[in-house]
């Protein structure tokens, strides 16, 4: 799991816009609050990217649909990133067989070998085995490892072909271990956001489906929020490319968007995800990498009562990267930690904006952009985060760990009774 040590600090710094709710005596300056919604009602679910770490997740969300049968659907609207996406994906399914397959799922993944190299990564890494084993003996003996070495790559192909191998793992070990359970489009009980990188088109993108008699309003509402724009004064460039960057969930393209969001870039190859409204077909990777964490998605999406899971430790920091995976690893924690700091910044200013409305004194084209915006509501936000009190011992890419998996998933089960509260704006 990529590191989200600046999480609660930043909720910190927001100042009057951030204060625990234990602490009573403390009021931001517009108090009194207007009530909380009514239970069922605007509550949202941010699962984020994890990585092996998923399993933690999964554990997270056996307590937090425990009552599933007595209560019903403990969210209206669930958003998820990367390995978050898959575990999102379940649970919008809304039933306890899908809590239970999520459970499965990251506890099977050792035998379901996800991490298989494709054909042409493996014959290198049999050549390289082959080179190993010829420092060890002299000739004549040396020489026919270093043959073997040869064979093996040149079975891997042409180095012209072997550059565009988009990624070393073969994607039929993660499709076979998702599509073994009835992960359908048309078995959505609760609203599912889900988000992917779009590399055709070099964007942050994301797919939707509202569920229930709010839909239609709560969909307007989301795609509204999605395409804010400065007006352009003396011909000058626009800010940002006039792209449509939400798209909606279908048969056809969910189990594709769901998988895409979890292709981790170099790991798994970009995911081809057909985009409903113009029918082209683009290539998407890794949710993660732009949005790792999607609270201002969740906030768009009309949740105001925001339970976060997170699989990292409030103060885990990675060791010095001595690997070129762990340099990548680093590096992509991050980025992405510099991304969910922006997100909940984003979010905080938003309803901020909503909250005040009183934008007399700014520019005509300052006044056209907030309106852009869609900030004609506000409701307090409230943010519950659950994450582990200690650093978990599964490494991100540890799928194969079997002890490791069944221990963060029961460490998430446990830390999701925890949960550490925050009422922002």
């Amino acid at each position: 799991m990529l590191s989200r040590s600046r999480f609660l600090s930043l909720l910190t710094a927001v100042g009057a816009a951030a204060t625990p709710r234990a602490a009573h005596a403390a009021q931001p300056p517009w108090y009194p609050l207007p009530p909380p919604l009514s239970p069922g009602k605007g509550r949202g679910l941010v699962v984020s990217g994890a990585g092996a770490r998923g399993a933690y997740e999964a554990g997270a969300l056996k307590w937090l649909f425990r009552n599933l049968e007595r209560d019903g659907q403990p969210f209206d609207v669930i958003c998820g990133s990367s390995s978050g996406a898959i575990n999102a994906a379940f649970a919008a399914r809304g039933t306890p067989q899908a809590v239970q397959q999520t459970e499965e799922l990251w506890k099977g993944m050792p035998s379901a070998n996800i991490l298989k190299l494709k054909p042409q990564v493996q014959d290198l890494v049999d050549a390289g085995e082959q080179l190993k084993e010829s420092t060890k003996h002299g000739y004549p003996a040396k020489l026919n490892y270093v043959l073997r070495a040869k064979k093996e790559v040149d079975a891997a192909g042409p180095p012209a072909e072997l550059v565009k191998i988009l990624g070393v793992v073969d994607q039929n070990g993660i499709d076979a271990a998702v599509k073994k359970y009835p992960l359908s489009f048309d078995g959505l009980q609760t609203s599912l956001v889900v988000t992917a990188t779009n590399v055709s088109r070099m964007s942050a993108d994301s797919f939707y489906e509202f569920v229930g008699p709010n839909a239609p309003s709560l969909t307007q509402r989301f795609l509204a929020r999605s395409a804010p724009h400065a007006r352009v004064q003396n011909h000058a460039p626009p800010l940002r490319r006039d792209l449509r960057l939400r798209h909606a969930l279908t048969t056809d393209n969910f189990v594709d968007a769901v998988l895409a969001s979890a292709a981790f870039p170099g790991l798994l190859a970009p995911v081809p995800v057909r985009v409903s409204e113009d029918k082209d077909t683009h290539l998407y990777a890794d949710g993660g990498i732009a949005n790792n964490v999607p609270v201002s998605i969740a906030v768009d999406a009309g949740a105001t009562d925001i339970t976060v899971i997170l699989a990292d430790a409030a103060d885990e920091i990675p060791g010095e990267p001595q690997t070129l995976p762990q340099l990548l690893r680093a590096s992509y924690s991050v980025m992405a930690d510099k991304a969910l700091e922006n997100d909940v910044a984003l979010a905080v200013a938003k309803n901020l904006l909503a909250r005040q409305h009183d934008w007399s004194g700014l520019s005509v084209a300052t006044q056209q952009y907030l309106d852009s915006l869609q900030l004609r509501d506000w409701q307090p936000i409230t943010l519950r985060v659950i994450r582990p009190r200690d650093q978990l011992k599964l490494l991100t890419m540890a799928f194969n760990d079997q002890s490791g998996l069944n221990a963060a998933f029961d460490q998430g089960y446990a830390d999701a009774q925890q949960e550490s509260v925050y009422s922002i704006t």
